[in-house]
């Protein structure tokens, strides 16, 4: 085996391992950052943030995850026990990011408006 197809090999399942938080670094940074700029004194919009596209992107980032979490139960149930660390992490750190997702989110939808 290559050099490089071994490095190959480490950064796709570094990858694998974190995406379920990259999902959610994404989805936290959207949304965060569409409420900041909908509630600021120039971008004001009335009746608060946009609850549709937020709405829209907690449910997309917890969909997503969801589906990596499908796919990481259904990596390490197919492997008979053997799987790997990165397997075990991607199922674990699928299943923080949807709760991290829900928790996050949950403020963004009952917000009634800008204070």
């Amino acid at each position: 085996m290559a050099n490089g197809t071994h490095k190959e090999g480490f950064w796709r399942r570094v990858l694998w391992a974190t995406l379920p938080l990259l999902v959610w670094i994404v989805h936290f940074a959207f949304s965060y950052g569409l409420a900041a700029a909908q509630c600021s004194p120039v971008g004001m919009r009335p009746g608060g943030p946009d609850r549709l596209v937020l709405a829209a992107s907690t449910l997309g980032a917890f969909a997503l995850c969801a589906l990596l979490a499908w796919r990481a139960c259904h990596v390490l149930g197919g492997q008979d026990g053997a799987a790997g660390l990165a397997d075990r992490v991607a199922l674990l750190l699928a299943v923080l990011a949807l709760i991290a997702i829900a928790w996050g989110g949950l403020p963004l939808l009952l917000v009634g408006g800008c204070a």
